[in-house]
């Protein structure tokens, strides 16, 4: 930041620089920007109804709190809206999880929002440190992540079910969103991306399965989240999953490959959501709707092997 006229203003202040647009902005048009950038996403992009019972994933990190501020903010605008509701999931992860509850659970308290922690242990018998550590030496370790992801969505997913949600939020930034794609198109799961298509209409018998997931910060930085945050004094749990910076995940190497992109094209992350926009549109209009299988373990959809991911794993981890 610098001393300089804001674009939008015109003041001479501190002053934000905007790599990506040339843009200078001054902190308070930076999260006026930043607040209506997320309202005109969900406008858009028809994520919300007026009348929708929203449940919000939140972690107590930068992006899942700036998330349920403005959906907050968002829901006070709206007449007789429905309470909004926050799920945190309880990984079990050591000396992490349990400090970010923390911050979860104060900014919950702080804005009268119920708050709900499903834990891993009591919904799955394990956490997610003794998972690791049952299946680390064994042929099937997938690494902690993909144990990790599996488990999350289908707990959010389930507990959102049973609160009766209309739609599931999540604190997916630009940079989140432009990293899945990535990785998507290196393992050509080109059917993944046409299911990822925002305006789909979802066919009946597969809704009974899903709460629609929302992603309202898709098109903000994580680097702008971070300010964002900062800015707006969010008591936020400022650290990453351990697992994340010691597996050697093929997804955080995308991540550093992006990074060093925007060195050179600080719009790269832009481009890569534009991409995904664009191709998971064509994707959805080109393949033909396929017919599924059913999970012999839970009655979710799932491929040719008669068994979830979910359940597969969970199999693993009772042997």
């Amino acid at each position: 930041m610098k001393t300089a006229s804001c674009d939008y203003c015109k003041s001479k202040t501190i002053v934000v620089h905007r790599k990506y647009s040339g843009e200078l902005i001054c902190t308070n048009c930076f999260t006026t920007r930043i607040e209506k950038n997320i309202s005109q996403t969900i406008s858009k992009y028809k994520m919300l109804k007026p009348h929708d019972k929203i449940v919000a994933a939140i972690s107590g990190g930068k992006d899942s709190l700036a998330l349920l501020y403005n959906l907050i903010k968002i829901q006070e605008k709206n007449y007789r809206s429905k309470p909004i509701t926050a799920i945190t999931i309880d990984e079990g992860i050591y000396n992490y999880r349990s400090e970010s509850i923390k911050n979860a659970t104060e900014f919950c308290k702080k804005h009268d929002i119920e708050h709900i922690v499903v834990s891993f242990k009591e919904q799955l018998g394990k956490t997610l440190d003794e998972i690791v550590e049952f299946k680390k030496n064994t042929p099937e370790y997938k690494y902690a992540c993909n144990f990790c992801a599996t488990f999350r969505r289908r707990l959010l997913n389930e507990t959102a079910k049973l609160l009766k949600a209309d739609v599931l939020a999540m604190g997916h930034n630009l940079t989140d969103m432009a990293e899945t794609f990535l990785m998507n198109i290196l393992f050509k799961r080109f059917r993944l991306i046409a299911n990822q298509y925002i305006f789909k209409e979802e066919r009946t018998e597969i809704e009974k399965f899903f709460v629609k997931r929302i992603t309202p910060l898709m098109k903000i930085p994580e680097e702008e989240i971070y300010l964002y945050s900062n800015l707006k004094k969010l008591e936020y749990y400022p650290s990453h999953c351990p697992y994340r910076e010691q597996d050697p995940i093929l997804r955080k190497r995308v991540l550093d490959f992006i990074q060093e992109c925007k060195k050179l094209s600080p719009e790269i992350e832009f481009n890569l959501l534009n991409g995904f926009l664009e191709m998971s549109e064509i994707f959805f209009n080109n393949y033909s709707s396929s017919s599924y299988r059913t999970c012999n373990e839970c009655g979710y959809p799932c491929g040719n092997t008669g068994m979830c991911l979910y359940c597969s794993y969970l199999k693993g981890i009772k042997e």
